[in-house]
Formats: C-alpha cells, structure tokens, sequence
C-alpha cells in the first residue's frame, strides 16, 4: 500500500513530539537519566518510522515524477542515509555512562542533533508533500 501524505504528516508530528521531549529534559541542569534514556528511545523509533516512510514514499513515487522531481527524491533518500551514519555516530559517542559524566556536553550535542532532525523533517515537507498531496 503506498504512503499517503496523511501517514508521513502523523510521522512527522510524533517525531516532533519526541524532540521536545527530549528538548524539554536537556534544558533541565540535572540529568534524569531513566527519562532521558527513554527519550531517546521513543526518539530513535520516531526517527526510523519517519525515514522509512521517507524513504519508502520516495520510491514509490520515483517511477511517476519528472526528472528535476526524481533528482530531488534521489537527493532526500541520500539524505535519510547520510542521517542514519550521524545518528549511529551520535549514540555510539553518547551512551548513558558518557551522558551520566558529561551531562552539558551532551546537551550540546543534542541541539545539532535535534536540528539535523527537524531539516530532515522539513526535506520531507518541501519534497514529498507536493507529490503526495
């Protein structure tokens, strides 16, 4: 069954939901660390489920757009790849025992993480939404 603008529109609201979450406890000077570990969980599922259906949606209409538009799905699903590398990078760099010892760097990292994120989401926006509607 092909994506609908409507399932890739819910995926980006549950996503945004998980960044503040975890906005909203990085802005906190003290860690709670069993909520922002399931922060970052419930972050990483809205994450994948976003870029699946990306991806997926990018695919799909890969075969029935003009060139310009295909280049620019091309573009997004290298985009979705390029992400999946620094989000492997960012976990692997900031586990709980690196977030439990450097608690502000960590918050740091995570403002460009999130950012990274919220582009994706707006790539998503400027180039599936046009062809999905």
């Amino acid at each position: 069954m092909p994506v609908t603008l409507a399932e890739l529109k819910q995926a980006h609201a549950e996503l945004e939901a998980a960044l503040l979450a975890l906005e909203a406890l990085t802005i906190d000077p003290v860690l709670d660390e069993p909520r922002v570990a399931a922060a970052r969980v419930r972050l990483s599922r809205a994450s994948a489920h976003r870029r699946k259906l990306s991806d997926l949606a990018a695919m799909e209409l890969l075969d029935t757009v003009r060139s310009a538009e295909a280049d620019s799905l091309r573009a997004l699903r290298e985009r979705n790849a390029a992400q999946i590398q620094a989000s492997s990078q960012h976990i692997g760099a900031w586990g709980l025992r690196q977030i439990t010892a450097d608690w502000p760097g960590y918050c740091r990292a995570s403002v460009q993480v999130r950012a990274a994120i919220r582009a994706l989401v707006k790539a998503d926006q400027d180039t599936l939404y046009p062809l999905l509607r």
